[in-house]
């Protein structure tokens, strides 16, 4: 038994890093089995405990530093009021194994039936598994960049978006103002090519794909950053009510009941 224990411990030191604590473990501990049994509970425990510890806080580092507005969990997610949505395919996309892969994910669909909820939650799980996040709207990132061309230093705000694991990019074609800069799709093309294949990106967007070209401009160039995009990539259409407007309607019936009574 403390034989069993003893290696638990240093599987835990070893996780620690405290490689000279590992070394020395067997020469400090007593003879008799008991005695030694005992300490390295106890051991187990204070190290197991220290563990913990350093991954809620790396997790914590994962989720601040995604810069996610929102942390929804996909179990809070209403499949039933999309019944048309694919929740198998949900739930397979949650267990990332797309994103070990470096595919990408493109969730498209009306405002408000949950694209954003989907994406954000699977970013939430990947920071749970201590994976590099980051989140942007498209405008967002757009401004940035051409902020960045303006100043000479695009090639170090590129880094930002083609270095994590598992970029967001939300709301394409939502913000009409970014349709002025989305109009010079180079910038778009060049965060997706540099990721392409070496790391996953989830793309939101109220258009269908088939628009990304008129939206864009440039269409030979959109058309080879859709290829790029979608050729490792799950595509979903959400075709549903809004979310968003149901709460509204229930809202107000709730205000005007309450006036009446």
């Amino acid at each position: 038994m403390s034989r069993d224990v003893e290696g638990r411990v240093r599987d835990l030191l070893e996780a620690l890093r405290m490689k000279r604590a590992a070394e020395v473990l067997g020469s400090i501990l007593p003879a008799d089995k008991p005695g030694r049994t005992q300490i390295l509970d106890s051991c187990e425990r204070l190290l197991r405990a220290e563990l913990d510890d350093r991954r809620e806080r790396r997790i914590k580092r994962r989720l601040d530093n995604s810069r996610l507005p929102e942390r929804p969990a996909l179990e809070t997610f209403d499949f039933d009021f999309q019944p048309k949505l694919d929740k198998s395919l949900v739930l397979d996309l949650a267990k990332l194994a797309w994103v070990d892969r470096n595919d990408d994910l493109v969730l498209v669909g009306d405002p408000g039936v949950g694209k954003s909820h989907i994406a954000k939650a699977l970013c939430v799980i990947a920071c749970g598994q201590q994976r590099r996040v980051l989140y942007t709207t498209c405008a967002d990132m757009m401004l940035d960049l051409h902020a960045a061309l303006a100043d000479g230093s695009l090639r170090r705000r590129l880094k930002r978006y083609t270095s994590p694991q598992l970029l967001l990019i939300d709301d394409l074609g939502y913000d009409p103002l970014e349709q002025e800069h989305a109009r010079e799709a180079q910038l778009l093309h060049k965060v997706l090519e540099a990721r392409h294949g070496r790391a996953s990106t989830i793309v939101t967007s109220n258009l269908n794909v088939e628009s990304w070209v008129d939206y864009l401009g440039h269409p030979k160039l959109t058309m080879a950053l859709l290829d790029k995009l979608l050729f490792h990539a799950t595509a979903i259409r959400i075709d549903g009510p809004s979310f968003r407007l149901n709460e509204h309607k229930k809202r107000h019936a709730t205000r005007k009941n309450t006036k009446s009574d």
